[in-house]
C-alpha cells in the first residue's frame, strides 16, 4: 500500500459497465503530540478567508464547505510517531472543543505559496491550546509552505463537489464514490494514481456481485497522488469521507478490500480464516498462473489486514474480510485478471 504509479504511464483498459453510482467519508486515533509556540486567529467560514492568500481547499466546488483560516506553525521534528510524521498535524482546541475538527481525522490543508501540491490530506494526531496549525518540516514542504505563513483547513480529505472518477481525474482531485448494491462490501481506498488499478478492481467486482462498493480516486497532475492523498488505512476516519460515513452503520457479510504495494508476490490477507483465502488465493492463482499468489496469516507483522482498526474490519463481519495486495504491474497489466478471480471465489464462499 506504499507505492504508487507515476500518471505518465496510463493504461487505457478502463472498461465496465456501472450500475447507480452514488455521491459519497471510519477511523482510529492518531497519537503523539506536535510541541511549539505562537498564536494566531482562526478565521471561520468560506466569507472570511485569510487575506493575502487565495487558497480555496475545495476549489471549483458548487457546495458551501466549512473551512477555516490559520497561520502554520513548525512542530518539533522529533514528534514520534508510528509512521511518517509529515502526514500529520496538530490542530487548535478551538476547532475541537467545537467539534468542528476531532483528533484521528484525514482534513485538507492548503496554503497560497507556491509548491508541490496546492493543498493535501493531513490526518490530525493532536490538539493544543495555541490558534496555529502545526506541522513538522516535512509537513510544510508537503505543500511548499514556510513557518506563519497563513493556510486554509477543510473537514473532509475528498472534495466535496466530485463523486465519480472522472470528476476527480479531470480536476486533478480527491473523490470519492459509493456503489449500491447489497451484502458484501469491495473497498479500494487508494484508487486512481496512489495505488493505480485498486478503483477499477473493486468497481468490477461489486458490480459481477451486485455488492456494495466504496471507492476512493486520486490524482496529481505529473505523479504525486500517494505523497499528495494516502491515508492508512488503520486511521481513515469516517467524518473525512461522507461516502463512507453513511455505510459504518451497516454490516456486510463479507468484505474485500484492493491494495497496492511494492513487491512481487500477490499477498491475499484478512480477517478470513486459512480455507477461505486458499479459496481466494487458488481462483486468483487460476487467471494469473505465472504470478505467485501467498496466504498472509492474521498474526503476520505486515500486510495482514487483520488490524480491527483496518476500516475493511469496521465495515465487515470479523472473520470475514478479505485484503488482496498486489504489485505495480499487475495493478496496470492484469487488474481485470485479478478481480476476476475474487468475483470467482467469493461466489465459492458464500455458496
Amino acid at each position: 500500500m506504499e507505492e504508487e504509479l507515476c500518471q505518465t504511464e496510463r493504461t487505457t483498459e478502463r472498461g465496465h459497465s456501472r450500475r447507480r453510482v452514488i455521491a459519497a467519508g471510519v477511523g482510529i486515533v492518531g497519537t503523539g503530540v506536535l510541541a511549539a509556540g505562537a498564536q494566531t486567529q482562526i478565521v471561520r467560514s468560506q466569507d472570511e478567508l485569510p487575506s493575502g492568500t487565495g487558497q480555496q481547499v475545495y476549489a471549483n466546488s458548487c457546495e458551501d464547505v466549512d473551512h477555516w483560516g490559520v497561520t502554520l506553525e513548525e512542530a518539533n521534528e522529533n514528534w514520534s510517531a508510528r509512521s511518517d510524521p509529515s502526514r500529520y498535524c496538530s490542530v487548535p482546541c478551538t476547532l475541537t472543543n467545537t467539534d468542528e475538527l476531532t483528533i484521528g481525522q484525514q482534513i485538507r490543508v492548503g496554503s497560497g505559496e507556491a509548491g508541490e501540491f496546492e493543498n493535501a490530506v493531513y490526518t490530525v494526531a493532536s490538539e493544543h491550546e495555541d490558534d496555529t496549525l502545526r506541522l513538522t518540516a516535512s509537513g510544510l514542504d508537503r505543500i511548499g509552505a514556510s513557518e506563519s505563513a497563513t493556510a486554509t483547513i477543510g473537514p473532509r480529505a475528498v472534495h466535496p463537489g466530485y463523486n465519480t472518477r472522472q470528476g476527480g481525474e479531470l480536476n486533478d482531485e480527491y473523490v470519492e464514490y459509493v456503489v449500491e448494491g447489497d451484502d458484501v462490501i469491495v473497498i479500494a481506498p487508494h484508487g486512481g494514481y496512489i495505488e493505480y488499478g485498486t478503483d477499477f478492481q473493486a468497481t468490477r467486482v461489486a458490480e459481477a456481485i451486485d455488492g456494495t462498493g466504496w471507492i476512493c480516486s486520486g490524482f496529481n497532475e505529473g505523479g504525486g497522488a500517494f505523497t499528495r492523498w494516502h491515508s492508512y488505512s488503520t486511521e481513515i476516519h469516517r467524518r473525512s469521507f461522507p461516502g463512507l460515513d453513511s455505510l459504518l452503520d451497516q454490516r456486510f457479510g463479507w468484505g474485500v478490500a484492493f491494495h497496492g504495494y511494492s513487491n512481487g508476490e500477490i499477498l491475499v490477507g484478512g480477517t478470513a480464516d486459512t480455507e477461505d483465502k486458499a479459496i481466494m488465493r487458488d481462483a486468483i492463482s487460476e487467471q494469473l498462473p505465472e504470478r505467485t499468489v501467498r496466504i498472509v496469516e492474521r498474526d503476520a507483522t505486515e500486510y495482514t489486514g487483520a488490524n480491527p482498526a483496518n476500516v475493511l474490519n469496521h465495515l465487515a463481519t470479523v472473520g470475514q474480510t478479505i485484503q488482496i495486495e498486489q504489485p505495480t504491474d499487475v495493478r496496470q497489466s492484469d487488474w481485470a485478471l485479478v478481480a476476476d478471480g475474487v468475483t470467482e471465489a467469493l461466489e465459492e464462499i458464500r455458496t
